[in-house]
């Protein structure tokens, strides 16, 4: 039958005790290694997500970059293509007062004909200059619904505005007698002046006043065709009689420009996204995979290492349970309560373990 630890002597504590000592030097090997490999990892996992904001931080930079060069190419084109057109309209809007000074240079020479002739008319039939004004023809000679509003207007004016400002803002008294004495002074006023140029002026000079009038319609009628050149002339959509073809060209040229420009910068993202970007993560990863690589490799040794200590660490730990443990339980499984037995055996000349742990267990230690 196998003899067991209970009947060992002092060489078999010894060797537990090695065995012991064995144990705990792989189990701080292993914490350390641990600590290690730790450590390893936590600086790959760091230098690789350097690495990955290397290159999203390189790759955005150099993209925007490339987009930025294109862009300030457009905006310059496009700030030169919006002079080119400020320039055009400003040319055509010079042809085109030239031309509709052109295309009613006649009549405009006929109105002014007939303001001189009015002017000459008045003088020599010494009639006075308000005869030649819209606001007389409205009151004493009334054509059309024109003319009616002005009357309208003119009588508001008198028989309302007039009398209630003098009467709440000039009069200190509100008193019914002076609204009644403003209102017959207004009356006698206005009728009276009314009376006075239709008598004195109007029915004097009446051929005369027809004969302006018949000159103020035909200025009138001068003035519309006048307007209605200038409005056609503005619809009129067609430039070839401006002068601008150099304008247009230039802008035709600067649109292909726009053009050739937006299709490079595509072109250019494209072969970034689909080439350079590549080349930009390669370098990097290479520029780093050297350390990165030393790295990996100290951290492959460790794991190596934890693997060996940590079968090294079972193999004893079974060793120890099996052949020890069992035997003197966990409390015994220390170097300090092996010394103890080792001192109760050597003072008490005893030949086991045995009979150590009766001594022990006797509370004579």
């Amino acid at each position: 039958m196998e003899s067991n630890i209970l009947s060992g002597g002092l060489e078999d504590i010894n060797k537990l005790k090695d065995t012991l000592t064995e144990l705990n030097d792989y189990i701080d090997r292993n914490d350390a290694l641990a600590a290690e490999e730790s450590r390893l990892e936590k600086t790959i996992k760091n230098k690789e997500k350097a690495i990955t904001e290397e290159i999203a931080g390189t790759t955005k930079k150099r993209k925007d970059e490339i987009e930025a060069t294109y862009d300030d190419q457009l905006e310059k084109t496009r700030l030169r293509a919006k002079k080119i057109r400020n320039k055009k309209e400003k040319s055509k809007s010079v042809k085109i007062s030239e031309r509709i000074e052109a295309e009613t240079a006649q009549l405009k020479e006929e109105y002014r004909q007939m303001v001189l002739e009015t002017k000459a008319v008045l003088k020599q039939k010494k009639v006075p200059a308000f005869c030649n004004t819209k606001l007389f023809y409205s009151l004493f000679l009334p054509t059309g619904m024109g003319d009616l509003a002005v009357i309208i207007l003119s009588l508001i004016i008198i028989l309302l505005i007039i009398p209630c400002f003098f009467y709440f803002y000039v009069i200190p008294d509100e008193k019914m007698i002076y609204l009644i004495l403003i209102y017959f002074i207004t009356v006698i006023f206005f009728g009276g002046a009314y009376m006075l140029i239709d008598n004195n002026v109007k029915d004097k000079h009446m051929q005369t006043i027809k004969r302006i009038y018949s000159i103020r319609v035909q200025i009138s009628d001068n003035k519309k065709k006048r307007e209605k050149i200038r409005k056609r002339i503005l619809k009129d959509k067609d430039e070839s009689q401006y002068g601008l073809d150099n304008f247009d060209q230039e802008l035709s040229e600067l649109d292909n420009e726009l053009k050739f420009i937006m299709d490079q910068k595509k072109e250019a993202l494209n072969t970034f996204e689909n080439n350079t970007r590549y080349v930009i993560s390669d370098e990097i990863k290479a520029r780093s995979q050297e350390e990165l690589n030393t790295l990996k490799k100290e951290y492959g040794e460790v794991y190596v290492k934890i693997k060996d200590t940590e079968e090294k660490i079972k193999v004893l730990s079974m060793e120890i349970a099996n052949k020890y443990e069992a035997y003197l339980g966990k409390e015994f499984m220390s170097v300090e309560k092996l010394n103890i037995l080792s001192d109760i055996i050597m003072e008490n000349d005893l030949k086991t373990i045995s009979e150590a742990l009766g001594y022990y267990k006797e509370g004579n230690y």
